[in-house]
């Protein structure tokens, strides 16, 4: 939606370094908003203790505010340091956030091959096109 487009989806995914330091942020940030890892059949807590375990990659999580996707890497980009160099700044009230730039979506999207992601391809490139025609 970032860029123009009219999909949505029912989560927010962002990514992010999957280091120790980076994912303790994480729990404390997310600690009130009672995450849980909603790939599992059980829907196991998000705690320091899994982050202490070590190894994780990537993070589907159901909290309070709704579905958070955490991603180590992004299928098309690479890891975290990929996505930040294909990204810009967007201004979000008081706050930049940074944000994949359009042609970064278009090739996590075509990476990703699902019939959705095909569709989106369509979209953000048609979306490119009308920002090359502008004057």
């Amino acid at each position: 939606m970032m860029h123009g487009s009219a999909m949505q989806t029912q989560d927010v995914d962002i990514a992010c370094a999957m280091d120790q330091r980076n994912l303790h942020l994480l729990v404390n940030a997310l600690e009130d908003l009672h995450p849980v890892h909603r790939m599992t059949p059980r829907r196991m807590p998000f705690t320091r203790e899994q982050v202490d375990g070590g190894n994780l990659k990537n993070l589907s999580l159901s909290t309070d505010w709704g579905q958070l996707d955490c991603l180590g890497e992004i299928t098309g980009i690479g890891d975290y340091a990929a996505c930040l160099a294909r990204s810009v700044g967007v201004r979000l009230g008081d706050m930049e956030i940074r944000v994949l730039d359009l042609d970064a979506m278009t090739d996590a999207k075509r990476a990703m091959k699902r019939p959705r992601d095909l569709h989106a391809v369509l979209e953000l490139e048609a979306i490119r096109e009308k920002l090359r025609a502008r004057p």
